[in-house]
């Protein structure tokens, strides 16, 4: 299935991923400045933040990437939005790298995109995810966006009874899954005091304010996610930094502390941090102008890194 506007080709196909019969499902998009049969494009490599898939305002960013002369892939984890993969929505940071690195991979092997010239993408857990990867020297990325990431040191929900039961639902999962049956779900967002992975105040909103109808999203995730939180520190990668890393990062972020954000900025001279004076969901499309002003400061930093030729831009 392909679309088009005046300024990009959109189509959807598979990428096979490392289990064999699980493809990624996956958006191409192609700048219509760069011809029929465009060729050394560079290309960026997108994904969505945890519980939630591409179809959640990705498309936004990427026909704004693609009007600029940037080809992107835009994918949906194993397990997660239109891949394959079963159990569905269970977190499994390993996997989620994995398929990062699969598609990084698939773009280099394909004619439209330079192999040179690939670039991350990542918004909140995805933001860290591209943080972690930033430091495999091996990838030789071009440059590395980070929106909003959660780079680790998680803030704990007050006491109560909604955050006991959560607890215990994690546990129950953890034991499920290791004796090999089916996961114990639970809400991926909820209001405070509520069963849920995150409870802040404004989660459950805020993530409903991105999704554009129902169908979209699945509100469930594999409780034991609760877990993943608590160990996974992309920022304990920063030192070792190897590519040019941009991160905006909101100032009131209720899910992913600024602070993190700060530490990776120290601990690298790679690292560009842009803090906005908003909340976590506040900068994607359709809430407010931090949106404009994080998806300025991307291609900002885009266009002066890695800036495309002067065949494939507009």
């Amino acid at each position: 299935m392909s679309s088009e506007t005046d300024s990009f080709v959109k189509n959807e196909f598979k990428i096979p991923s490392k289990t064999a019969g699980w493809d990624l499902d996956a958006w191409r998009y192609l700048p219509k400045a760069a011809g029929v049969q465009p060729k050394g494009l560079p290309v960026i490599v997108m994904a969505h933040g945890i519980s939630a898939n591409k179809l959640m305002g990705l498309a936004e960013y990427a026909a704004e990437f693609a009007s600029l002369g940037y080809a992107a892939v835009v994918f949906d984890y194993r397990r997660w939005g239109s891949s394959a993969g079963t159990p569905r929505n269970v977190v499994y940071v390993s996997e989620q790298l994995d398929d990062y690195r699969t598609v990084v991979k698939y773009v280099r092997q394909q004619p439209e995109f330079d192999p040179q010239r690939v670039i991350l993408w990542g918004t909140s857990f995805s933001g860290g995810h591209v943080v972690t990867l930033a430091s495999e020297k091996n990838l030789n990325i071009s440059a590395v966006v980070s929106q909003c990431p959660y780079l680790g040191n998680t803030p704990l929900p007050s006491l109560s009874m909604g955050f006991v039961k959560t607890v215990l639902a994690a546990v129950s999962d953890v034991i499920r899954q290791a004796v090999g049956l089916s996961p114990k779900y639970m809400p991926a967002v909820a209001h405070p005091g509520e069963v849920g992975l995150m409870t802040t105040p404004g989660s459950y909103n805020g993530m409903m304010g991105i999704v554009k109808n129902e169908s979209a999203y699945r509100n469930e995730i594999a409780a034991s996610a609760l877990f993943d939180f608590s160990v996974y520190a992309p920022s304990s990668s920063a030192s070792r930094i190897e590519f040019p890393t941009l991160i905006v990062a909101p100032e009131q972020d209720n899910l992913c502390p600024v602070t993190e954000a700060k530490k990776v900025k120290k601990a690298s001279d790679k690292v560009e941090l842009l803090i906005l004076p908003c909340g976590h969901f506040d900068v994607y499309p359709g809430t407010t102008s931090a949106h404009d002003d994080s998806l300025k400061a991307m291609k900002d930093f885009l266009l002066k890194l890695v800036p495309p030729t002067s065949s494939s831009s507009s």
